[in-house]
């Protein structure tokens, strides 16, 4: 390699970031790259030719026998400044002469920016906040230096900040970001706050130590509401964040901070189940039931997409109250588990909800019980309308009105063979959703009911204008009307909106004797309950259905006993 190879190649060293020296056999430099002279403060002319030495005193400036060895050197810049550099050290030759080649760069450069990777993977860059991961490290080196109390007064809470999902979305990151930030000065102001980070985008995590009782949690609670509940005015538009507590308590030194952040969490999701601005404390009997619903969940939506045989169907009868004729049914979903047995749909249906999953059940309902209606149509045995139950799932996501309007066409069975059936708290949940369904309902045919009225708000302007062919009184009044007065009167009230209306009134829950004669008297229109059947199963179904007034003479006998 000749004189001009080397300036050439220098030449384009230029283009490089790294620092590129050449030392010949005497220490001297010999060429240097734009990065190189930078480096030194310097410029080519005062470097090329002086002694590498003068930079690099502590520079071993032998030709080394191998080639690629690693280097580090420390010396001084130009302008007196340190100056660390590691690299590499190859061997080149220039006239045939030895040279060695150094590629370098700065090495406190490179560490400056491990420690900036390493501070982004422990904290959130928007907020300055820790994120999971430096919380949990924080909480470890607190619990490995001693300085958690074990008595149930230390511990980890989680805050949701409920509404946080709205100001990142309608009014931007940099304003979620701000609100998050204030929040956690606030707190860090608290004397029993050690510790905040930033869980998620909406949950702040805390580290607490309290010197009230472990029991006596109000007061914390209720400081920490305080730093976080704030209303935010954007504009003119006031917005508030209620915040939800998920607390686990710090009682074992050998717990995992992982876990005890992980706890918090599922207090949290608790909390957030129920009122606004619960608070939940962890107890591994919340989270054995937990993972039961998860077990079930499993099941559940193997059942659904596997094995949907596991379902069926049972009818319970709708009885009019002056003739004991069966004017109707209600179809009822039953899942038979395969190790369990008969799971009840109060343990399942819930879980649905959920999980999502509620409007796959309602499918499958829907599926199974046009078959049974054309099976008993092929039998010859008399349509009576038949309910079904939907959820607040299936008015959001409007998929029922093609699912249901193929399947009745390829049955070639009338609309008014179904009744849908919404509770009055769905309803209301969303009340021009609902409406929207009902009136494609209504045009397709299919009557509409509101289920279990006056367990929501039981306002007949939430239904007013809904085209629904159907009130159902929930059980709960029809089972205490003979015990409370306040019952008798909502249900006396109910049947007469109802007939107003020009809609039928259903009683459901009715049992005894006593309570059917009630709701007659105060001119209900149908019966449903246990005085007459438990839910049956198709066969049974179809022999009620056979008889001309399938409960006339139970009711003829039981009144005469009654008077």
């Amino acid at each position: 390699m000749n004189d001009l190879d080397i300036a050439d190649q220098f030449k384009a060293f230029d283009a490089l970031h790294d620092s590129v020296f050449l030392i010949d056999a005497g220490g001297l430099v010999v060429a240097a790259n734009t990065s190189a002279v930078e480096v030194l403060c310097l410029t080519a002319m005062q470097v090329i030719g002086s002694p590498f030495t003068n930079y690099f005193p502590d520079f071993d400036a032998r030709i080394p026998d191998g080639d690629g060895d690693v280097v580090e050197i420390a010396g001084r810049r130009g302008d007196g400044s340190g100056l660390l550099l590691e690299g590499r050290s190859s061997v080149t030759f220039r006239n045939g002469s030895k040279c060695r080649l150094l590629v370098l760069r700065d090495r406190r450069s490179r560490i400056s920016l491990e420690e900036k990777l390493v501070w982004a993977a422990f904290n959130d860059p928007a907020t300055k906040l820790p994120n999971l991961l430096g919380f949990c490290s924080r909480i470890g080196q607190r619990m490995q230096a001693g300085d958690c109390r074990l008595d149930g007064r230390a511990m980890v809470i989680a805050i949701s900040l409920g509404r946080l999902g709205f100001f990142a979305g309608t009014l931007g990151e940099a304003t979620r970001s701000r609100i998050v930030r204030e929040a956690g000065d606030r707190l860090g102001r608290l004397k029993a706050v050690s510790d905040i980070a930033l869980l998620d985008d909406s949950t702040l995590g805390v580290m607490v130590s309290t010197e009230s009782g472990p029991d006596d949690l109000t007061g914390l609670v209720e400081s920490l509401r305080l730093c976080v509940e704030v209303s935010y005015s954007p504009s003119e538009n006031a917005a508030r964040i209620v915040p939800h507590f998920g607390i686990s308590r710090i009682t074992d030194p050998g717990l995992d901070p992982e876990d005890i952040v992980r706890k918090a969490r599922f207090a949290l999701n608790a909390a957030l189940q129920k009122a606004i601005g619960s608070a939940e404390i962890y107890e591994d009997e919340t989270h054995r039931e937990a993972v039961r619903h998860l077990v079930v969940e499993h099941d559940l939506r193997r059942a659904i997409f596997e094995r949907k045989e596991e379902f069926w169907l049972a009818y319970q009868p709708k009885v009019d109250c002056k003739t004991g004729a069966i004017a109707g049914l209600e179809a009822l979903l039953r899942w038979n588990h395969p190790k369990r047995g008969l799971v009840g749909p109060n343990e399942f249906l819930p879980i649905a909800r959920q999980a999502g999953i509620a409007s796959d059940l309602t499918f499958i309902v829907l599926e199974r019980l046009v078959a049974q209606i054309k099976d008993w149509q092929s039998a010859g045995i008399k349509n009576v309308p038949v309910a079904f139950n939907i959820e607040a799932e299936d008015v959001r996501e409007n998929k029922l009105i093609p699912f249901l309007t193929d399947l009745l066409g390829d049955a070639n069975l009338p609309p008014g063979a179904l009744e849908c059936e919404l509770t009055e708290t769905s309803i209301v949940a969303d009340l021009r959703a609902a409406k929207q369904l009902f009136d494609k309902l209504g045009e397709m045919g299919v009557p509409t009911a509101v289920d279990d009225f006056g367990t929501g708000y039981s306002s007949l302007v939430h239904i007013i204008d809904l085209p629904i062919s159907v009130v159902k009184i929930d059980r709960s009044f029809v089972q205490t009307m003979e015990t409370s007065k306040g019952s008798n009167a909502i249900v006396q009230a109910i049947v007469a909106m109802t007939k107003a209306m020009g809609a039928v009134c259903v009683a459901e829950g009715v049992e005894t004797m006593k309570q059917f004669t009630d709701i007659r008297n105060h001119g209900c229109d149908l019966a449903q309950g246990y005085l007459f059947d438990k839910p049956l199963a198709p066969e049974a179904v179809a022999v009620r259905l056979l008889e001309m007034r399938s409960y006339g003479k139970q009711i003829e006998q039981d009144m005469a006993v009654l008077v």
